[in-house]
């Protein structure tokens, strides 16, 4: 399948200032964004809003049609929209071909760099990372990892999903669309999907080998903690282009506006975010590294390798940081609640003091009322000061005779409870 088209400036200059960029790019199944950015450097004139009103009015336009500019190419090679000749009955993951590694794309590996950046992660580890890196070559020309490969294709199926799933927002029958975005989708272009998934490879390749767990979303598993990252396109800030039905909804408002009468003006953005086909991967602590000029991801491998391990030290610090204060928490939470047991045992024990003392006061208050009673001369019953005597001796907790009847005294019991005893309540035993 021919994935290039052919055009000449002239020929798109007059089909865009006919039908606009968005229809011709639909008319041949361009890339929109791709287009805009061919008129902008081949300097073909896009028509402003103004002109697609006047248009619409059946004003006279002429005043606002900008003439071609000479420029010294002609010929225009435009990508077609490789988004819709995917297959939605099968789909098969193809290879993506990489170029043979050239001599001088080999990368010099700094040991020293990594061996700096990454002296947290001890000698014997950071060996294991510069082995797997030196055995590294960036333009293997190989077939997808096997969990990437699976990737793309969840990737390809969501894209058809959203595509089935896309209803008018006024219409009556309209549900709701609550299916997630798969990762990295919403930031990364149609076009550059071969990139990205050569670039997940890579990691994935990468961080296997130096013994890593890649998680089923793509995350990272270093140890005990797990780093996330995106891999975001760039956009550029472009003018809207105003379509013919956008301009029609214009017209129509305008004219309800000058009628006097009530209408809700179109909602119709001001500018469109076009990818640009620069990448950056940015981890979870938002540190992040980007194409430049002169270098793609790709080429920095051993450098996002460091991003990534660095975004894994701020996790388990991070993580180490609560862990302790959670530890001290409860810590401090378990000494309070020591000494509220003690302070409570201790009151509990002086209690029980008291109690006792309140015994041995009684004991000693019968024996001196035995004393008084001893010493009348009249009416002077022996059985009962007999008995009043082994009642003293059962209440003195020095003595703690038992009792036929009464069984041994409780003297550390409250008042109270000895009180309900002896009046026949329960709880006392």
């Amino acid at each position: 399948m021919n994935k290039m088209m052919t055009f000449t400036r002239e020929q798109l200059y007059k089909e865009i200032w006919e039908l606009n960029a968005k229809k011709v790019s639909e008319k041949y199944d361009l890339n929109y964004p791709k287009l805009l950015k061919k008129c902008k450097e081949y300097k073909i004139p896009i028509p402003t809003s103004k002109y697609w009103i006047y248009l619409e009015r059946g004003k006279d336009v002429s005043d606002l049609i900008i003439q071609l500019p000479s420029f010294e190419t002609e010929e225009i090679f435009l990508d077609k929209n490789i988004d819709k000749h995917i297959e939605t009955e099968s789909i098969e993951i193809q290879d993506i071909e990489f170029p043979i590694e050239k001599e001088e794309d080999k990368q010099i590996l700094n040991t020293q760099q990594i061996e700096k950046e990454l002296i947290f992660l001890g000698k014997d580890k950071i060996n294991v990372i510069i082995d797997s890196l030196s055995k590294f070559k960036i333009n293997d020309n190989k077939r997808l990892n096997v969990k990437v490969s699976n990737y793309k294709k969840d990737v390809i199926l969501w894209n058809q999903k959203q595509k089935n799933s896309e209803r008018n927002y006024y219409d009556s029958r309209y549900e709701r669309n609550t299916m997630e975005q798969h990762k990295f989708i919403k930031e990364v272009s149609v076009e550059q999907l071969p990139r990205l998934y050569k670039l997940l490879d890579i990691l994935v390749e990468v961080f296997e080998d130096i013994g890593e767990t890649i998680m089923d979303d793509l995350s990272i598993k270093i140890y005990d903690d797990i780093v996330s990252f995106e891999i975001i396109e760039s956009t550029d800030k472009v003018e809207h282009e105003l379509t013919k039905e956008e301009a029609k909804k214009l017209v129509e408002y305008n004219d309800d506006k000058k009628k006097g009468g009530y209408a809700w003006k179109p909602n119709i953005r001001k500018y469109d975010h076009i990818h640009n086909g620069r990448f950056r991967i940015k981890t979870t602590n938002g540190k992040y590294i980007k194409d430049s000029n002169t270098k793609k991801l790709e080429e920095v491998i051993p450098d996002i390798i460091i991003l990534i391990y660095k975004s894994y030290l701020d996790i388990k610090t991070k993580r180490e940081e609560i862990e302790e204060r959670n530890r001290k928490w409860e810590e401090e939470r378990r000494q309070k609640e020591l000494l509220k047991e003690r302070i409570q045992a201790e009151k509990d024990k002086t209690r029980s003091l008291l109690n006792i003392l309140d015994d041995y006061q009684i004991a000693q208050n019968i024996r001196v009322y035995v004393e008084v009673l001893s010493q009348l001369e009249n009416n002077v019953d022996n059985e009962l000061i007999d008995w009043m005597l082994k009642k003293a001796d059962w209440i003195d907790p020095t003595i703690s005779l038992e009792d036929e009847l009464l069984g041994k005294r409780e003297h550390e019991k409250d008042k109270e409870d000895k009180y309900k005893f002896l009046k026949g309540e329960r709880g006392y035993w």
